[in-house]
């Protein structure tokens, strides 16, 4: 029997077939440490550094944590990356800075990475972090990020701290709040 691409029985056959070919095993990875379950969609590299650099970048996370990426389209050394910046965000909440990562990572767990970025901090996080996509990411995917970050190492930077609504901050700042048409 002859089987075409629209059979119901083509795609089982295709999956037999390369299962037979590969000998039905997995190719295996070089990783420097066996990447964790998975508990929903993450990415596919070959180090969980690797993967949380990836996700560092189309996450957004250098928009608000490294000084100038905007700036320089992206193009900041990974060894001046995710240290704070000293441009605050404005709204009805006050003011508030991208956090030097580096420095929270030495000295927070993994575990509490995960809880901080699928409960915006037990919902003590600010704005405009976008803690309802994070809390989205597989655990996988947000320790990926945190092993990332760790392994740039410390890195001090003096980030201002947030400030209540009201207050105006002595720096830049950039207005994040919807204004009425004119």
């Amino acid at each position: 029997m002859r089987l075409r691409p629209h059979s119901a029985a083509f795609p089982l056959a295709l999956l037999a077939a390369c299962t037979m070919a590969g000998g039905g095993a997995a190719p295996a990875t070089s990783t420097s440490e066996a990447m964790p379950p998975v508990n929903g969609p993450a990415i596919a590299a070959t180090s969980m550094e690797q993967a949380g650099e990836y996700l560092t970048i189309v996450g957004g996370c250098n928009d608000c944590h490294t000084q100038g990426w905007s700036e320089s389209d992206g193009k900041v050394a990974p060894a001046d990356r995710l240290a704070g910046m000293n441009v605050g965000f404005r709204g009805p909440w006050g003011t508030s800075y991208g956090k030097n990562l580096r420095t929270i990572v030495q000295r927070q767990t993994e575990d509490r990475w995960v809880q901080v970025l699928t409960t915006a901090d037990g919902g003590d996080g600010k704005p405009p972090m976008p803690w309802w996509n994070t809390r989205q990411m597989s655990d996988r995917d947000l320790r990926a990020m945190y092993r990332y970050i760790k392994s740039l190492g410390p890195k001090l930077n003096g980030v201002p701290r947030s400030l209540p609504p009201g207050k105006e901050p002595s720096g830049p700042y950039i207005w994040v709040a919807p204004q009425p048409p004119k």
